[in-house]
């Protein structure tokens, strides 16, 4: 394999075109064959590799900047500069992250775990580069949806007049579903308007023949002419040169655009845009592109989302007036089938969090009942609007909040650690944490009445049993264990393997917001020790019990309290199982250490 002789980008400058589309078929059979071991991101990897190895061979990375975004689409990168015996434990403990992380290589000079971010780190890194007086390009590589998000737009308004500055659009019209939007139209508009680049490529040897100046001016006329026709290039507007569309997967033609960029990058921002396949190379996973964007675990079971998903399909057909919003994870909340059901009650708007908020709060102002759909990890985003948008109102938006809890192999970028730290700073909002399939069920039926208030439901990225265990379980130790949601599975297993006479109670908590005081104030006075764990940081449900031992002088009782959180540090990669058990090691710790 010539990849084999490959370990930093570099080498790859001294190979020949066909060497390189060699390296390119190796790298495709590498993404296959690790994700086929370890899980991970397939069809976006399969479509970014000529993209990525064209850049490598004209850039010089790590002098240049190379900012991925989003980051599940540099696997090849990552193969390309040292991290082949990382990658062989992609998303495992020692092994590579799925995502670009500064702390793994000096290649990586920005994290990427989420969308839209990186052209505003890129305009960072150019500026300080500026004020510096250093010498390198930043080169932005965005894919998979990226454009639909606004922070995109907020750091194009400030690149005007950055030099070396050059942004690739790896445009396969697809998110981790196909993108949604005005800007995928416009971006199809492009990729169709191939008349500039057919007529560029017909006359390039005739302009070689001219002079400079002349053969210049006459692009411009021809260029100027055809965007009369066309339309205004957004781009161009924005004070982009814009290069495009070109074929992503034509490795000549990449690097002479590439190339031809360095010189136009000393005069003003570039932007290339490159059409890609997702999946390229492997028919499988080109034709279906959506349920082969990663590869994970297969259950038999249904997981939270899909009891979700069907969920509210059965009640959307009762119920006119319930709407769905998501933000590019149609499939990863579960609302395929409301999708087709209801098309024009479902609303995907891209990856686009803060928008999906405040659309969702406009619904309700008018008497709809919206149900915004997002992972806990993407839910961050969104806090302003949730606060300023929605709790000021008292508006009834439902959050279904997917992921929430540890994230497993997506490691910290995705951790789903922080939502109950966020929501419960505010009063007028209900929070629910369901531990199976029925009572999940219950939640969403009453989240789809007529609500007052806003409320939110956390469930993790697991199977739902199909029932509860008892709300509360005596035991016989002195302990009181309250487990927050759907942690109480886990704890009622480990706690069966202790002896009769070690039991805790188990107290299941399914309300973090309002919390039940009551019965915990009838519970506490029968133990000895209170042990509060869940699948969140400190300052979540934690903070909720403190509050209401503070409102009630009850504050005495903190003597008698222990919390079980998870860390605030980032989580390591390894599955939501291994994450969880360091939960569980402390509570036994505690069980077995009590007398």
């Amino acid at each position: 394999m010539i990849l084999d002789s490959i370990s930093l980008p570099s080498d790859l400058k001294s190979l020949s075109a066909a060497e390189l589309s060699v390296v390119c078929s190796e790298l495709r059979s590498e993404i296959i064959r690790i994700t086929s071991l370890n899980g991970g991101h397939l069809g976006s990897n399969l479509g970014a590799v000529e993209l990525i190895v064209a850049a490598h061979f004209v850039f010089d990375c790590p002098s240049d900047r190379f900012i991925f975004d989003v980051g599940h689409q540099a696997y090849s990168h990552k193969l390309l500069t040292g991290r082949r015996e990382l990658m062989e434990n992609l998303r495992k403990p020692g092994g590579a992250s799925g995502f670009p992380d500064p702390s793994e290589s000096l290649f990586d000079h920005f994290i990427a775990g989420h969308a839209s971010t990186a052209l505003s780190a890129a305009v960072g890194i150019a500026k300080a580069r500026d004020l510096k007086e250093l010498d390198f390009r930043v080169v932005s590589i965005l894919g998979d949806g990226s454009m639909s998000g606004g922070m995109i737009y907020e750091a194009m308004n400030n690149s005007s007049g950055l030099k070396n500055f050059i942004v690739i659009i790896n445009d396969n019209q697809m998110s981790i579903s196909e993108s949604v939007g005005s800007m995928r139209v416009y971006l199809s508009r492009l990729m169709r308007s191939k008349n500039y680049l057919t007529l560029r490529k017909k006359f390039r040897n005739f302009l070689n023949l001219m002079p400079g100046k002349f053969a210049k001016g006459l692009e411009s006329i021809v260029k100027n002419s055809l965007a009369a026709i066309e339309g205004n290039n957004i781009f161009e507007e924005l004070g982009f040169h814009y290069i495009g569309p070109v074929d992503g997967h034509n490795l000549h033609d990449l690097i002479e655009v590439f190339q031809n960029v360095r010189d136009i990058a000393n005069y003003k921002p570039v932007i290339i845009h490159a059409i890609t396949q997702k999946g390229k190379g492997y028919t499988v996973a080109e034709k279906d592109a959506t349920n082969l964007h990663g590869l994970e675990k297969k259950t038999i079971s249904p997981k939270y989302s899909d009891v979700f998903g069907r969920k509210i399909t059965e009640l959307a057909d009762l119920d006119d007036q319930i709407v769905c919003i998501t933000a590019a994870m149609k499939n990863g909340c579960g609302l395929v089938e409301f999708s087709e059901r209801f098309p024009e009650r479902f609303f995907d708007v891209g990856i686009a969090e803060e928008h999906a908020v405040t659309f969702a709060a406009g619904l309700a102002k008018e008497g709809l009942k919206p149900f915004v759909c997002i992972y806990s990890t993407f839910l961050q985003r969104a806090f302003d609007q949730i606060f300023h948008d929605v709790i000021l109102q008292c508006l009834p938006v439902r959050f279904v909040i997917d992921k929430a809890g540890f994230p497993g192999p997506d490691g910290k970028t995705h951790s789903g650690l922080f939502d109950i730290s966020l929501l419960q700073n505010f009063d007028n909002i209900r929070i629910e944490a369901p531990s199976s399939k029925n009572e999940l069920e219950n939640i969403i039926e009453m989240m789809a009445t007529d609500l007052e208030y806003p409320m939110a439901v956390r469930f993790p990225k697991d199977t739902a049993p199909d029932h509860s265990i008892p709300t509360i379980q005596p035991g016989n130790s002195g302990i009181l264990v309250i487990a927050i949601g759907d942690i109480s599975n886990a704890i009622q297993s480990l706690i069966h393997r202790l002896g009769k006479k070690r039991r805790p109670t188990l107290w299941r908590v399914r309300t973090i917001k309002p919390f039940d005081f009551d019965t915990f104030s009838n519970l506490v006075r029968n133990h000895q020790k209170i042990v509060i764990i869940e699948e969140g940081v400190f300052g979540g449900s934690s903070n909720i019990i403190l509050e209401n031992l503070i409102e009630n002088r009850m504050i005495d009782l903190l003597n008698r309290i222990e919390f079980i959180n998870a860390t605030k540090e980032p989580v390591p990669t390894s599955s939501r199982e291994e994450q969880m058990n360091e939960l569980l090691t402390q509570l036994l710790s505690l069980l077995t250490e009590f007398k």
